[in-house]
């Protein structure tokens, strides 16, 4: 896994490396920007650049310092390059003066905003590339005075020219899981030590093109101590068949789902339990409508009880649901049950004396958000919450969506900490946490997964993978959050590359879950998969 830092952080783990370790900060820059112009080279070599021009852009801070060393190390490269530094060379302080010194003594050309102005600068026409090295992963906020003018002035090679961010492009926040539409879009991010929130949580991620991780020294017993974490393919681990094992000590998982109008849900929630590797599943479903699971499904046993006249569970239920929770490793409960006080007030009930791990979704969810102090006050460990964002809103009142997009990772891991459950929240970019407050970013999956029913699957390989690890003592319930979220997602990708992402169903995802865990497993990705993960998943320090 690749750890991942907000800015507050990655300006320590810098403090930290140069006054504890003694590695000075020009050592830094020196490698952030060799690791840059060595990127671009490369990039060149790939497009057959013929007689490569490079325009580096520069602010006045560090991100302008590795701005110079890039183009000190492309002029060495035999690349015509030009500077502007947006600001006064007498602003320019410590190790980035130094190097703006070094690339004037080599004769660089060196513009300055002024020189644009005034129309005095003898720029090309266009680029192979232009680095833009204006601001660091400090920004936040709004664009004002002559930094925006810079980003405008970068923006207008946005047609013509390859567009290289420095850290992270300029006008963008690291920690802001939003794009600012008035920020750079890059092709490319290089960024130091290790990545930032922005770079691998959609939409902010579509600001950032490819994404490199520079390794500049960093020590590797620092970046381990990341709350944080990207996880990759090779993260992905599937539960160990043992030769001897059987249908009760392979994962027994109950399922608590559907009502009418909402059998799709039950049986989908229930097959992805099954698929996903349980020994057998048993579904709960009211007994007016068990004939038709009986007909949907083939090898979950489905278990009929007494129902309401709204063809719901209901306080009649309880017997023999409390009967199913006995006989389960793990329960999965909510898909498609309905709203009624009376369903919630079973949901409750269930839950307010079930010791087993819980995977709970969709009505069970409402349940929770319609009953906070109930749920404040049996939150548990062994629950499993796989709320959407508008789920997820309705345990946080007065957090807006707009909060949500913005700091999900931060209210992932408050909401974790102060409520001492497992949680999964599902998005473009699903982040899942534990309730020691880890957090497991998944960047698998595409949009083809905003379709009915990919929720109900998710939760029921949830559901199925926990109950393996019951009896497996190789695996943790983390490993649930980190190896389920990327399963569910490359699933879609995989179907995205084969099909269509317009036609991504969720009966595909379990029809096609054995084709892509033989993926995993192998190794084994076409170019399409491949140049998808090569991008989320840059080179740097792993675990």
């Amino acid at each position: 896994m690749l750890p991942v830092v907000t800015a507050q952080e990655m300006r320590k783990l810098d403090q930290k490396t140069i006054e504890s370790y003694g590695i000075a900060g020009i050592v830094l820059m020196e490698r952030a920007g060799e690791t840059v112009a060595r990127w671009i080279q490369q990039k060149g070599v790939e497009e057959e650049w013929e007689n490569p021009t490079a325009l580096v852009v520069c602010g006045k801070g560090n991100n302008g310092g590795d701005g110079f060393v890039i183009a000190r190390h492309l002029h060495e490269a035999d690349y015509q390059v030009d500077i502007i530094l947006f600001g006064n060379k007498a602003d320019v302080k410590g190790d980035a003066r130094v190097n703006l010194e070094i690339a004037e003594k080599l004769g660089i050309p060196i513009y300055t905003a002024e020189d644009i102005q005034s129309q005095k600068v003898e720029l090309q026409p266009t680029y192979s590339v232009v680095v833009d090295a204006l601001l660091g992963t400090g920004f936040r906020g709004e664009l004002r005075g002559m930094m925006k003018e810079a980003v405008e002035f970068v923006k207008q090679f946005d047609e013509t020219s390859l567009i290289v961010a420095v850290d992270i492009p300029s006008g963008q926040s690291s920690d802001v899981t939003q794009p600012n539409p008035e920020g750079i879009f890059a092709d490319a991010t290089i960024t130091m030590g290790a990545l930032k929130r922005a770079h691998v949580v959609k939409p902010a991620s579509e600001a950032m093109g490819e994404v490199q991780v520079a390794v500049i020294g960093i020590p590797r017993e620092e970046l381990e101590q990341s709350a944080v974490w990207l996880v990759e393919p090779n993260d992905v681990l599937l539960p160990p068949i043992d030769p001897m094992r059987n249908k009760y000590t392979a994962g027994k998982v109950g399922v608590i789902a559907g009502s009418a109008g909402f059998t799709g849900a039950a049986a989908l929630a229930a097959e992805g339990a099954l698929r996903m590797g349980a020994g057998l599943v048993r579904l709960a479903i009211p007994d007016s409508l068990n004939p038709i699971l009986e007909q949907k499904l083939t090898e979950v046993i489905t278990v009929p009880v007494p129902g309401t006249d709204q063809q719901t569970i209901g306080a009649t239920s309880m017997a023999a649901l409390t009967e199913l929770v006995e006989w389960s490793d793990v329960l999965v409960i909510g898909p498609g049950l309905g709203r009624t006080l009376e369903v919630q007030q079973t949901i409750l009930s269930l839950l307010e004396n079930t010791t087993i791990p819980v995977v709970i979704d969709a009505d069970a969810l409402f349940a929770l958000s319609e009953n906070l102090d109930f749920f404040k006050q049996h939150a548990k460990p062994t629950w499993l919450l796989t709320p959407h964002d508008g789920e997820f809103r309705r345990f946080l009142p007065g957090v807006s969506r707009e909060d949500i997009l913005n700091n999900r990772i931060q209210l992932v891991q408050e909401f974790v900490q102060t409520y001492p459950v497992h949680l999964v929240l599902k998005s473009a970019t699903t982040v899942s946490a534990t309730p020691e407050g880890d957090v497991f970013i998944n960047s698998s999956g595409n949009a083809g997964l905003a379709s009915g029913g990919t929720g109900d699957v998710l939760s029921g390989f949830l559901g199925g993978y926990w109950a393996q690890i019951i009896h497996n003592s190789f695996l943790e319930p983390e490993d649930v959050l980190i190896s389920v979220p990327f399963i569910h997602g490359f699933v879609a990708d995989f179907l995205a590359e084969r099909k269509s992402m317009h036609t991504i169903t969720a009966t595909d995802l379990l029809h096609h879950l054995g084709d892509a865990l033989q993926m995993l497993e192998k190794g084994i990705y076409n170019e399409t998969i491949r140049s998808h993960y090569r991008k989320m998943f840059p080179p740097g320090y792993r675990t």
